[in-house]
């Protein structure tokens, strides 16, 4: 055999594996782990959460600030290819659907570099700053629901 086809031959038992791998791999989007829930992003329109990131929004739920400081940041989601995983098999999993034409979304976010109430900053290989942006929103709203029980709770419980 020459040079040319011993390097062809070469590239085709480094290129197959590699194009198998990519074909047979799943395609399942990364898993965000918060205490005992987990989260991941989904494009099934039958998610358990759907959240409209819209700049125009004239009252949006939530107004996130993109920000470039971790230090100065509410909500910090880093990673690298190597840690973006899977959920844990303990928790149950949530899934956020991002739909930028929902009508009757579950959250309105506002995301962008203005001033807001609330600053996050993402440096991520398998989350965008928009699935951040959702992320934050749901466990935002979530704490909120759960501190309205549990001082619904304390109320009853100081009247009786």
């Amino acid at each position: 055999m020459k040079r040319p086809h011993i390097a062809a031959l070469l590239v085709l038992i480094v290129a197959i594996p590699a194009a198998a791998g990519s074909l047979f791999s799943s395609n399942t989007s990364p898993c965000f782990n918060a205490a005992a829930s987990s989260y991941r992003i989904s494009d099934n329109a039958a998610a358990n959460f759907t959240v409209r990131i819209d700049n125009t929004a004239a009252k949006p739920d939530l107004r996130l600030q993109l920000i470039d400081d971790p230090a100065a940041a509410d909500f910090v989601l880093v990673d690298d290819s190597d840690t973006v995983g899977a959920c844990t098999d303990t928790n149950a999993v949530s899934t956020i659907r991002l739909d930028p034409q929902a009508a009757n979304a579950d959250l309105t976010v506002a995301l962008s570099r203005a001033p807001a109430a609330y600053k996050i900053y993402v440096r991520s290989a398998g989350f965008s700053e928009q699935d951040a942006a959702a992320l934050f929103a749901v466990i935002w709203n979530s704490g909120r629901k759960d501190a309205r029980l549990s001082g619904s709770g304390r109320e009853f419980a100081a009247r009786n």
